[in-house]
């Protein structure tokens, strides 16, 4: 008889579990901040914050095309597929997707997703490019028996339970940093010096998640009760200020870990390192290509309206105010935003009498008060926020 398959929202949220617990283990900011987490989401009340407590996201990086057609490969058996394209390397040096679930039931099981990178070599200086090929030429993330297992999922199209353990626990080792590094002490600090992205993407033979975040029902309250406990943030947090849409972020760095750097000897010297840091999240309504133009052109004019630099004293309530005036015309009416077609909705219909040829198509429905107007969540990364956040958390 024919073994069922395991649910793929059950290997995402077997993954996120077990690496995790090894976070809390190893670095306990990451107990204090899901502590933050619970705290924040129980004010939204049980039912919202038992649904915010199954929706987390992580990042990983990886250094070459060949290793993106594993990864594909892997995600594609936790029902998760690559959704958008992010160009950031006019200041990362990565072109980045987002790997998610993008059906409504495997969302509403388990909404993990991971924001995969790939390093750029035309982003690197071409004098550098030989070291860093070569380091790359080392990278083997994927042993034979975990490519084979890959292999016959795909050919399956699924994991039986066995396999799906299995699967989970080579996914957990492939996504956790080794303690001892790839390159050499001396290769760090060139790579370094050459570009601090490729540095941390090719430090170790992983696709390290360098952090777990959780979703939260106000980033804002989030991120002043980090500031309440003492907690070092970026300066501000991200995203849309005054309005309730798209996307909010803020995090602060944990601190360093210790690696083993490899001499040609046999040896090892030891060193810190830092690169895993905490995030929050907070998705928000959806908005359409029309919603999203309107709103970035706001952003984007907010942005370029600073004239305060982070490190300057007064930074934060100038960004905020700055950043609120400048999106203060975008609507925040769900009616108004139905009307210009700026956000998406599902419907709920609230009196069923009043549907009725009456009103004649559904644009009427809603304006009676008859069918009322449930905005959708975003599911994806916004990255202006991504950006900044990336950027801060590597010293940039």
């Amino acid at each position: 008889m024919k073994k069922p398959f395991t649910p793929p929202s059950w290997i995402r949220r077997e993954i996120v579990l077990r690496i995790l617990a090894t976070f809390k283990e190893s670095m306990p900011i990451y107990k204090q901040m899901m502590a933050v987490a619970s705290n924040v989401n129980a004010k939204a009340g049980e039912v919202e914050a038992q649904r915010l407590g199954k929706i987390m996201h992580a990042a990983i990086r990886c250094a070459s095309d060949d290793e993106l057609g594993i990864i594909c490969d892997l995600f594609s058996l936790m029902a998760c597929e690559p959704v958008n394209y992010y160009d950031l390397r006019e200041r990362v040096s990565v072109e980045s997707t987002a790997f998610r679930p993008t059906s409504a039931k495997q969302l509403e099981e388990d909404g993990f997703r991971v924001f995969c990178s790939r390093l750029s070599l035309d982003c690197i200086p071409a004098e550098h490019r030989p070291l860093v090929e070569k380091i790359i030429a080392r990278r083997k993330i994927f042993d034979a028996a975990f490519l084979a297992l890959i292999e016959k999922g795909k050919q399956q199209k699924g994991f039986d339970q066995d396999q799906a353990e299995l699967f989970v626990e080579k996914c957990v080792k492939v996504f956790t940093r080794p303690e001892q590094a790839l390159i050499s002490l001396e290769e760090y600090r060139q790579l370094k010096k050459i570009n601090k992205v490729a540095c941390q993407i090719l430090v170790s033979n992983s696709l390290a998640f360098n952090h777990l975040t959780p979703s939260v029902a106000s980033v804002p309250e989030t991120h002043y009760e980090m500031l309440r406990q003492g907690i070092k943030t970026i300066p501000v947090w991200q995203g849309p200020v005054g309005k309730d849409i798209v996307l909010r972020q803020t995090s602060c760095l944990a601190p360093a870990i210790t690696l083993k750097f490899p001499n040609d000897d046999g040896t090892f010297e030891k060193a810190e390192y830092q690169e895993t840091f905490v995030e929050f999240e907070e998705r928000l309504p959806a908005l359409t290509p029309k919603g999203r133009d309107l709103f970035e052109e706001k952003y984007a004019a907010g942005k370029k309206a600073l004239h305060l630099k982070e490190s300057e004293p007064g930074y934060a309530d100038h960004y905020y105010q700055t950043m609120n005036a400048a999106l203060a015309s975008f609507p925040s009416d769900p009616l108004e935003l139905w009307n210009q077609q700026l956000a998406y909705f599902t419907f709920m219909v609230l009196d069923k009498t009043q549907t009725t040829e009456d009103h004649p198509n559904l644009s009427d429905y809603i304006n009676s008060g008859s069918v009322r107007l449930i905005p959708q969540q975003y599911e994806d990364f916004f990255g202006p926020t991504a950006t900044n956040i990336f950027n801060s958390n590597i010293g940039l």
